[in-house]
């Protein structure tokens, strides 16, 4: 007797999405040879979880909706970038920790006294990236910049005096524009995990069993390390 495969059984292709703001160095570069963190890490899992997946340019704004009507089925995101509203959200759920990655208050040096606390951004013009999640963004004003390389311009600029970025991004787009910069307090510090829709719930088991293979291996804490030491190797100006 024939009997029809479940859900669980039937061979599945994720779209996914991981270009943030196109210019996500070290995260995501367009490069094809080194394609920043995020592409590796992934292409990594989904090998080893034995996943098929279809990576999906989109711009940032568009991602969530994007999610939400099912052209893509999952992306990489901090639940500390979170509001609790957004964290609880039904639609999804979250995979195992990837690893960690904080962002910041930055700053020119000379104003970097002002930001040691996140107090201090209440009610002021702050730097962010269009169409990426700050769980505080009402207790600020957000200027939102098309991407990081941006947002370290406009300091450069004086346009801004604080932006919200991540250490690795602020450092690298520092070294490339030869802007000098200084962190102020950290604005979030979580663990990046695989947000994925629900309807794929029954696949995690194997993505986190995966993730954790990759974190014994050593393979996801030498990608990171791979990029962290090209950042470290461009000359400081």
């Amino acid at each position: 007797m024939f009997c029809k495969p479940s859900l669980a059984d039937e061979p599945v292709t994720l779209k996914y999405n991981l270009t943030g703001s196109g210019n996500y160095f070290p995260f995501y570069t367009g490069d094809s040879d080194l394609p920043g963190i995020f592409p590796e890490i992934v292409q990594q899992l989904l090998n080893t979880a034995n996943i098929r997946g279809e990576h999906v340019v989109l711009p940032a704004k568009r991602t969530i909706k994007s999610l939400t009507t099912g052209k893509i089925d999952f992306d990489i995101i901090s639940t500390a970038w979170l509001s609790k509203h957004e964290r609880n959200n039904p639609l999804f759920v979250y995979s195992a920790p990837l690893f960690q990655m904080p962002e910041y208050l930055v700053s020119l040096p000379e104003h970097t006294k002002k930001w040691q606390s996140l107090a201090a951004i209440n009610g002021k013009n702050v730097g962010t990236v269009m169409g990426y999640y700050y769980y505080d963004d009402d207790e600020f004003i957000r200027v939102d910049f098309p991407s990081e390389k941006e947002l370290i311009q406009a300091l450069q600029r004086q346009r801004l005096e604080v932006v919200i970025i991540s250490e690795l991004s602020a450092l690298y787009w520092s070294k490339e524009l030869g802007v000098q910069v200084a962190l102020g307090a950290a604005h979030s510090d979580g663990f990046l995990r695989i947000r994925i829709l629900h309807k794929y719930r029954h696949l995690l088991p194997q993505i986190n069993q995966a993730i954790k293979q990759l974190h014994q291996e050593g393979t996801i804490s030498s990608i990171e390390q791979k990029y962290i030491d090209i950042i470290n190797k461009i000359p400081t100006l």
